[in-house]
């Protein structure tokens, strides 16, 4: 089975995105360099001050590999990291959902794993069609227990926590668009990175609330339930780039 056999099952299945969770205060960087997100190994010394230690750490043993997942963020990940969090990491808890273009499912160095990479010390990270095939199976063993298929979207893994491990680098113009928790969260995120001279208005702003809370995301999911994703515009006196509106 071949990498066109992952584009073409990815196509039928209607994935229209990879999903990567970063803190807040990584966004920035990505944002802001036509590099866009880089594996723990890719970064260099002076990147690496951007990200707190334990944002480097790869328990999955891939650590030149990025983790994404299909088409919503695995916010079973981001509640262990905020649970854990300390230092910087709990005096800015604010998280995004970076959406990222679904191609990196079909290279050749991207691997797959059917419930989190990291469990069962990674053995199960595989690259291939037929890995990519079992996380859609009707049953998936995970560590802490057994998934089924239920009602979930065609477009959506069996276990919430699946992972699909790019290689390496996703640029920046491989970044469709940025999720959010609160319209608040949509007007701060649109306000720095304008400042900062990023690209906005190629990264649609949407809120969706219900990423942040793992259990509703999968329950919902299983069940059939999409989660809401309103989209976010910036204010009506501001046009897509920043500029200001004139009145007709």
């Amino acid at each position: 089975m071949t990498t066109e056999a992952i584009k073409t099952e990815a196509e039928l299945r209607g994935i229209t995105r990879l999903a990567h969770l970063t803190p807040l205060r990584n966004l920035v960087h990505i944002v802001t360099s036509d590099d866009g997100l880089l594996s723990t190994t890719q970064l260099t010394a002076a990147e690496r001050q951007a990200f707190n230690q334990e944002d480097l750490v790869r328990l999955d043993g891939h650590p030149d590999h990025i983790s994404c997942s299909v088409q919503y963020p695995n916010a079973y990940y981001l509640r262990s990291k905020r649970r854990d969090a300390t230092g910087e990491a709990r005096l800015f808890p604010d998280w995004v959902c970076i959406y990222l273009v679904p191609e990196h499912l079909w290279r050749d160095d991207t691997l797959f794993c059917t419930h989190n990479a990291s469990g069962f010390g990674g053995a199960r990270v595989s690259s291939g069609a037929e890995t990519f095939s079992a996380m859609f199976a009707d049953e998936v063993q995970a560590p802490q227990r057994n998934w089924t298929r239920d009602r979930h979207p065609d477009f959506t893994p069996t276990d919430a926590q699946a992972e699909v491990l790019v290689r390496r680098q996703v640029p920046r113009d491989g970044i469709l668009g940025l999720a959010v928790e609160t319209e608040a969260q949509a007007r701060d995120t649109y306000a720095r990175l304008r400042q900062l001279g990023a690209p906005i208005q190629d990264m649609p702003i949407v809120i969706a609330p219900s990423y942040w809370t793992p259990t509703p995301l999968a329950v919902g999911l299983a069940q059939g339930v999409l989660p809401v994703e309103t989209p976010w515009h910036p204010p009506t006196d501001e046009g897509p780039d920043g500029d200001p509106r004139h009145g007709s």
